[in-house]
């Protein structure tokens, strides 16, 4: 009766251990991150490496974001020259309306003439360095044929990549009140480009991943854009965070910046230090008081990658040590051994706090492999991959279910583990 009762309890704990993985979007905070608090409508921290969300704050709400959807326009752009349907050199040529756009006080833009031409090159780095909005419409004509399909263009890749609250009306962010009278067919007069942090984060992982070698043109600070043949005009870059920024920032290398009346101020933010490299979004921030201001978007930025950079490092560690010592051994039914000792085979280096208490794991088994009790069924030989493991260490979990399952380590048996004899489990029952 005792063995029996043992063995029920087994089972009870086993079975609370035994569970499908947690969604990414749960909230599960550090214990450094217990008193972060960042001054903004919505914000996330990122490692760009594998997608983990360091901390996170109203992450999934869709809100304007201005001239930082700009980014989605960047990454197509690329992705067409990347695929050879454009090339850096390939001209546009300006018309009446490039001109009305790109001429309008108020707008962030760099000049287009109507009858000169710019390439490709002259309108991206228009883009990416001052956010210049009639250039990026004139490069989504070039890729899309027109503004309509470009910004469906837009849409469809948010799909593709997975950018669950993300909807986009235009090229630039502009509300399309000022885009007036050349909104997209279709689209509100007032309509606003809008993302969550997790998007915006998300859309940055890609384009890091996706364009590795077009990086530099984010950390560039000065460039001429050359408005006529004879006139150029300096293009500085808007980011504060780099060297020579208002607010220079350590690692500091990109992404984007973005500002309207219904966005406020925000930041899409990427830095490196030695092996680390973080994304940190800030939508709409705030400064002490309460006040949307330019310098609070770069203050909160700094905040969030300084507890980055601060508390998380990378190590390597073994995964089944931090498993809850009900899940290091699985009970074997009718095996030669009453257990199985789990094991994941290598160490694996992860980004997680310095403080290692605060590492935990759990033990995802497949079902294939357990009876009815929950048990492990026997044979099983060693080296078997039984499950996975996956590290809880005080993360928000993974922008994505499939970057999460990415980051699992499979769970193995440590030893080979042979069926007892009918007579020995007699035996072994009755006494």
């Amino acid at each position: 009766m005792i063995r029996y009762v043992h063995m029920y309890l087994v089972a009870i704990l086993l079975v609370a251990g035994i569970s499908m993985s947690f969604p990414s979007g749960r909230h599960s905070k550090a214990e450094a991150a217990s008193d972060m608090s960042v001054h903004a409508k919505a914000a996330i921290l990122v490692d760009a490496k594998s997608g983990k969300i360091l901390y996170g704050q109203n992450m999934d709400e869709s809100l304007p974001v201005a001239s930082m959807s700009k980014l989605m326009t960047q990454y197509l752009i690329l992705e067409k020259i990347q695929k050879g349907d454009l090339k850096w050199d390939d001209v546009y040529h300006a018309d009446a309306t490039d001109q009305d756009l790109s001429t309008r006080p108020g707008l962030g833009n760099v000049p287009l003439y109507q009858g000169q031409s710019y390439t490709v090159r002259d309108l991206y780095n228009a883009m990416t360095l001052v956010s210049a909005n009639a250039a990026s419409r004139a490069l989504g004509r070039m890729a899309g044929k027109s503004d309509k399909h470009f910004v469906q263009m837009m849409n469809d890749k948010a799909k593709q990549l997975g950018l669950k609250h993300s909807s986009f009306v235009n090229t630039s962010g502009l509300n399309n009140q000022d885009l007036a009278p050349y909104q997209v067919e279709g689209t509100a007069s007032d309509g606003e480009n809008k993302m969550s942090a997790r998007d915006l984060a998300l859309l940055a992982y890609h384009f890091i991943h996706s364009f590795p070698n077009e990086m530099d043109i984010e950390k560039k600070e000065l460039d001429q854009f050359p408005v006529t043949d004879s006139y150029s005009i300096p293009l500085r870059n808007k980011n504060q965070l780099l060297p020579n920024g208002k607010y220079p920032y350590k690692g500091a290398i990109g992404l984007k910046t973005g500002m309207n009346d219904a966005a406020g101020y925000g930041i899409v933010a990427l830095a490196k230090r030695g092996q680390r490299e973080l994304i940190a979004v800030i939508i709409d921030a705030k400064n002490k008081k309460g006040k949307r201001s330019s310098k609070a978007r770069y203050m909160q930025a700094q905040k969030l990658l300084d507890y980055g950079f601060t508390h998380w490092d990378y190590q390597k560690i073994s995964p089944e040590k931090f498993l809850p010592t009900n899940q290091q051994k699985i009970p074997v039914e009718n095996g030669t051994k009453e257990k199985a000792a789990i094991t994941s085979k290598t160490t694996v280096t992860e980004l997680v706090p310095k403080n290692s208490h605060s590492i935990k794991a759990k033990l995802t088994l497949m079902p294939k492999f357990l009876t009815d009790q929950k048990k492990l069924k026997s044979p099983i030989q060693k080296g078997t991959v039984i499950g996975k493991i996956t590290l809880r260490d005080g993360s928000y979990g993974y922008l994505t279910t499939k970057l999460e399952k990415k980051a699992q380590v499979k769970a193995t048996v440590k030893e080979e583990i042979q069926k007892e004899n009918w007579f020995a489990a007699l035996m072994d029952g009755i006494f």
